[in-house]
């Protein structure tokens, strides 16, 4: 937070300080998972089995996310933000990055370029099963429940501004969407770009599952 001034207040006669804060600026920011669009696609057959993919994927690390598998979807390894870096998102292919800004509020969010393994978010529906694979092989399934769609208002921006698509045209600022999405707790987000009217960045996908 920023302090912005001290004044001298009276009540009853009685001196007292009033502190004057506001927020700082930008306190969050959103990454952007916008780009030139390829074709990407992980055919059902070519995915493994979920005890095949925790196998190849295991580091040995407990606590430290390495997987992320939904059936006949996706199967992606998960890279980690470089410190103090929490716009970054790996340009490799078959790989999701964790957003380390949202872990600090118990949720796992996931991003990718939409014309990476983004692309793969969009087949993502209500009722599927995610499974979360762990550095040491655990692994904790969680099952889709919403999916919320924003127009950035300046897409290119960190900072953007934001439309809700699905609840009647509501603008939120960057920190109201990041709290609204990001610090519910025990969660996974998918997070990726809305290519729309030419613009690869035009808006923003969020695929919300929760425990089961």
């Amino acid at each position: 937070m920023t302090f912005i001034g001290i004044q001298n207040a009276h009540s009853f006669n009685r001196p007292s300080w009033v502190v004057t804060v506001a927020p700082a600026a930008h306190p969050v920011a959103l990454p952007i998972t916008g780009g030139a669009p390829v074709a990407v696609e992980q055919s059902a057959a070519a995915i493994p089995t979920l005890d095949n993919f925790a196998a190849t994927v295991k580091s040995g690390q407990p606590g430290q996310v390495v997987g992320v598998y939904v059936p006949k979807v996706l199967a992606l390894r998960v890279a980690q933000q470089p410190a103090n870096n929490p716009a970054y998102v790996t340009r490799t292919r078959d790989y999701a990055t964790q957003f380390s800004l949202a872990a600090k509020y118990g949720t796992t969010a996931l991003l990718a370029h939409n014309y990476l393994s983004g692309a793969l978010f969009f087949n993502l529906s209500a009722g599927q099963e995610v499974d979360i694979i762990y550095g040491d092989g655990a692994i904790r399934r969680y099952r889709i429940s919403t999916l919320r769609h924003f127009q950035a208002l300046s897409p290119a921006d960190l900072y953007s501004d934001f439309v809700d698509l699905d609840n009647g045209g509501a603008q939120l600022s960057t920190p109201d969407l990041f709290y609204q999405i990001y610090a519910g707790g025990d969660r996974v987000v998918f997070q990726t770009c809305i290519k729309a009217q030419g613009n690869a960045s035009w808006g923003r996908l969020f695929v919300i599952a929760t425990p089961i």
